[in-house]
């Protein structure tokens, strides 16, 4: 097995520095490639990082026009192919020693290379790691979904391992205490009610994934993956729900990075048509709601 790391990092070079310098003590394998995605108009985190990678040639620097979607930064990744798919954060280093290994082990157990690898959870509802097999991210054209700016990506991936029934545990640690608020979280709610309206989207990636022949399962737990969907979105919706109970509140805890509004405003401006043409599809409850 391989594994490709992606650390998405803005406007906290010292922070990242650090993270990768521990991180990347704690790497067993030689064939892990540990990639730090970074942006042309982020000069201070370029200069610092490159500067960091003369002592450390085994990290690959990506410097790109800063995407408009949180998920396309992280897709990244499947430009240096590997079996599994590691999104990584800046501010919270891996500090089990051998923890790539213990992932591909841990992926190694889905038989088509179809699934996700979770860690400990870092919440009521999610893991502090995904790890993303290339099989799963074949199957949906993306390693975390091209429409959220910011932390929804691994909900929806989430909804998706949950629904496949795919999800392999590995006890890796993270340090997660130096943690800060997200970047620029604003419009919660709109960003939730966009999540919840996509949920037949989900349902149907689900579907395809199960029903096609090379994902391996026998034919009973197929016919049960398919029918447990209303768990899985009853639980996404409530999380959600959960968020617009104080939108302004969850916001105010975000901080502020490097400015960038006209990305925010075609990231919003694409949800806002997306939300539309999804109106049809919806119940007359949701669509109430969406509108």
């Amino acid at each position: 097995m391989s594994l490709t790391i992606l650390l998405a990092t803005r406007g906290r070079p010292d922070l990242c520095c650090e993270t990768l310098e521990i991180t990347l003590r704690n790497i067993a394998l030689p064939s892990t490639k540990l990639v730090v995605a970074m942006d042309k108009d982020d000069q201070q985190t370029v200069d610092k990082l490159s500067l960091f990678a003369l002592d450390h040639p085994n990290i690959k620097l990506s410097v790109e026009q800063r995407e408009d979607s949180l998920g396309e930064k992280y897709d990244r990744a499947l430009r240096y192919p590997a079996q599994v798919y590691l999104p990584m954060v800046d501010y919270a280093p891996h500090v089990t020693p051998g923890f790539d290994a213990m992932i591909c082990e841990a992926a190694a157990l889905f038989p088509d290379n179809i699934g996700v690898v979770y860690n400990e959870l870092a919440n009521a509802s999610f893991p502090g790691i995904n790890g993303i097999t290339h099989g799963l991210a074949r199957k949906m054209g993306f390693i975390y979904p091209p429409w959220f700016p910011y932390w929804f990506v691994d909900h929806w991936l989430d909804d998706i391992a949950r629904m496949i029934n795919r999800i392999s545990f590995v006890d890796v640690r993270l340090d997660r205490l130096k943690r800060p608020g997200t970047q620029d979280c604003r419009d919660l709610k709109f960003w939730t009610i966009l999540f919840d309206a996509l949920h037949l989207r989900r349902r149907e990636c689900a579907r395809e994934i199960i029903e096609s022949n090379d994902f391996i399962e026998p034919l009973w737990r197929k016919k049960l993956s398919l029918a447990h969907y209303p768990l899985i979105e009853f639980r996404s919706k409530w999380v959600n729900d959960s968020m617009r109970q104080d939108p302004k509140g969850i916001e105010a805890q975000g901080s502020k990075g490097i400015p960038d509004e006209d990305r925010y405003q075609r990231v919003k401006k694409r949800g806002v048509e997306l939300l539309a043409s999804l109106i049809p599809e919806l119940t007359a409850e949701e669509a109430r709601k969406a509108a």
